[in-house]
């Protein structure tokens, strides 16, 4: 009986093994035809679904064949035949991915896309998969949204780690101060390149270089020659303040990257390193090379870098230069506010302090300059008389011309009576009333410096020139 028992068994595991193996053999058979877009991959496709009807693994194999060579309707097809192969015991949750992922990839629904999502966690909660494939679909509806349900995923899949891709998903939404937030509190060992990549970005351009520079640096132990960590690690590094840290990336930046292209912003940045460094001549270089490269299309300004060569010069106290690109800067600008035509009467005023053979020259420039400007912005009209007032005073030795007394009573005339003044208009009319008393004394008119001493007292009365002119006999 044993012998016979036997004999059946094998009789029996021989047939299965000879269905097993046919079954494998036409699953292969369609998925090379898939492949090779086969003239009859439909009757091979067509064959390996009859033989494997119940086997829902199998006919996943050949769907993702079909969604590889971009076949959606092939590949929609048997996903909805592995699906049909659990009922009705189950719903196959990798049926519901792939179906996601033709409407991610192909479809104009994004809604419809994430429902199959749905699915799929509804059916499999434990496999994260469907979770992240969810968000970041949905990241283009409500990136919040997205986020919430990786919370939903950590709380089903504890051991995943959300912080890392909830931060790629406000990444890819734009959102770098959330992409921020998430990335600041990933294990950045974690981190392969890609992610090291957005953490570094979103992290400079948040104001938070420390953080950039962290992450540049794991990042350079990865890819020692890639370019944008070692450019931002170059410019963390100068907003630190670490500048000869920075002036290090220099050389690694330009001479040791894989990057094909360097841009204005690169050589505007490495001037400034140069700067903080006081070396000039290579300072000026690189803002010369910003100079050539910089266009519409930029992401700094032609004006920008302009306006800081001309404040270098100034600095260095060559202020025909300065002059120079602070003129080029003033053409090159759109929208100029008051303040920015105003630099160049700063520059003017601080020549002729500088040069006294410039003096008379630089400050009637100034003082002109100030007359358009009170024209033009009527906002400002009592802050540049004031100024007019202050350069006049500089040309006069001593009040012996009383230059400056004209534009001082301009001043007294716009705030003397106005009943809100700021502090800065009470500091206007407190200086010239100063003026004024002081003017009226030394030309011999006691009473009347008496009176502007009284108006000054009615601003600050603890003020000693005043109270010494009020107390004179």
């Amino acid at each position: 009986m044993k012998a016979i028992k036997y004999l059946v068994m094998g009789v029996l595991l021989a047939g299965f093994s000879a269905t097993a193996n046919a079954q494998e053999e036409e699953l292969n058979a369609a998925l090379q035809g898939i492949k090779s877009k086969a003239p009859d991959v439909a009757k091979l496709a067509n064959t390996a679904y009859k033989k494997n009807k119940k086997n829902a693994e199998n006919l996943m194999k050949i769907a993702r064949a079909y969604f590889e060579q971009k076949d959606t309707a092939g590949a929609a097809q048997f996903a909805r035949y592995a699906n049909e192969a659990g009922k009705p015991k189950y719903q196959y949750a990798p049926a519901y991915l792939l179906l996601g992922d033709i409407e991610s990839a192909y479809g104009t629904d994004g809604g419809k896309a994430a429902g199959f999502y749905n699915q799929a966690i509804n059916f499999d909660p434990k496999n994260p998969e469907g979770y992240k494939k969810w968000a970041m679909v949905y990241r283009k509806i409500s990136p919040s949204q997205a986020a919430k349900k990786l919370q939903d995923m950590k709380a089903q899949c504890p051991n995943e780690d959300i912080d890392a891709f909830t931060a790629h998903i406000y990444m890819l939404a734009g959102d770098e101060k959330q992409a921020y937030e998430n990335y600041a509190k990933a294990d950045i060992n974690k981190l392969d390149k890609s992610g090291l990549n957005e953490f570094v970005r979103c992290s400079y351009f948040t104001g938070h270089f420390e953080d950039a520079l962290r992450a540049a640096e794991a990042g350079i132990k990865l890819e020692p020659r890639n370019p944008t960590f070692n450019r931002l690690a170059m410019f963390s590094n100068y907003e630190l303040k670490n500048y000869d840290a920075a002036k290090a990336y220099i050389n690694k930046y330009f001479n040791e990257t894989d990057s094909a292209k360097f841009s204005e912003y690169d050589h505007f940045y490495t001037a400034l390193i140069y700067q903080a460094l006081e070396d000039k001549a290579n300072m000026y270089a690189q803002y010369d090379k910003a100079l050539e490269l910089v266009n519409d299309s930029s992401m700094i300004k032609r004006w920008a870098i302009l306006k800081s060569v001309s404040d270098s010069y100034l600095k260095d106290q060559e202020f025909e230069k300065a002059i120079k690109y602070y003129e080029q800067f003033i053409d090159s600008k759109p929208d100029m506010s008051f303040d920015d035509h105003e630099g160049l009467a700063t520059i003017y005023s601080k020549y002729g302090d500088a040069i006294p053979e410039k003096k008379l020259e630089m400050m009637n420039k100034a003082i002109a300059l100030y007359r358009t400007l009170a024209e033009k912005y009527p906002v400002q009209e009592v802050y540049a008389t004031y100024m007019r007032a202050s350069l006049n005073n500089k040309l006069d030795d001593n009040m012996k011309n009383s230059l400056a007394k004209p534009d001082y009573l301009k001043v007294i005339e716009l705030l003397g009576n106005k009943a809100d003044r700021s502090k800065g208009e009470d500091l206007m009319l407190k200086t010239s009333y100063h003026y004024m008393m002081f003017n009226s004394y030394i030309n011999k008119n006691v009473a009347g410096a008496k009176d502007y001493a009284d108006k000054i007292l009615a601003i600050d009365p603890e003020y000693k020139p005043a109270l010494e002119i009020k107390n004179l006999k």
